[in-house]
């Protein structure tokens, strides 16, 4: 679908909005949140080897952002490592493959935690993490992070992107960006009021980059 500049500019300014990013540092572990979007395993490979961190945790199961995916967003991700990364040890990966929204990703990984190592969890042990989502997630899943762990602290590292690259990557997966931005918006304005994420101010332009998506793009 073609869009005018009007509504192209307003989706690049949501975009930018939700892509939220901080310099990494030093942490207990870097957590991948499931999608189709390669970049956040390779991503989290290279926290992992630049010595960020020394555990790397994969997250999601099939879901609406799985796309093409044959295996479970984690088991994707944990293979595409083992593939492009061969000396990161298998044993530092940790996989979640059974969760199909943010809260479980979190809910479904502690349990996974817990059986692993019960000093190594988001209740215990765990005080810091780096986090990694597809780009226009990223906000609203570090939101539901600090709502459900709020005595972690969560750092922003997503990959490096922009709404140019994303707009073509959803278009290689037949998938539109525009869509889903507006998508995220509605969970961004409904969420809070449900307890799934923190409460937080949305900037006056953005609200109204989003009206203008909500009378043009489809619905989500």
């Amino acid at each position: 679908m073609n869009y005018t500049d009007q509504v192209l500019s307003g989706a690049k300014n949501i975009f930018n909005y939700l892509y939220i990013k901080e310099e990494p540092v030093k942490a207990d572990a870097v957590i991948g949140f499931g999608h189709f979007d390669l970049k956040i395993p390779r991503r989290c490979a290279e926290l992992y080897i630049n010595g960020f961190v020394s555990k790397i945790i994969f997250t999601g199961g099939v879901g609406a952002g799985s796309a093409d995916f044959i295996y479970p967003e984690a088991i994707e991700f944990f293979n595409l490592v083992k593939k492009e990364f061969p000396n990161i040890p298998p044993d530092d990966i940790i996989t979640e493959p059974n969760s199909t929204n943010t809260g479980e990703n979190l809910r479904f990984t502690q349990s996974v935690l817990q059986k692993i190592n019960p000093g190594f969890t988001f209740t215990r042990g765990i005080e810091k993490i780096l986090k990694v989502s597809n780009a226009y997630r990223q906000r609203r899943a570090y939101l539901t992070c600090r709502k459900i762990y709020p005595a972690i602290q969560f750092i922003n590292t997503p990959a490096k992107t922009s709404f140019e690259e994303e707009l073509e990557l959803y278009k290689l997966k037949n998938q539109n960006l525009i869509t889903h931005l507006k998508g995220e918006m509605q969970r961004m304005i409904s969420y809070p009021a449900l307890g799934f994420i923190v409460s937080e101010e949305i900037p006056a332009e953005i609200l109204q980059a989003y009206e203008i998506l909500k009378e043009i793009a489809p619905k989500y």
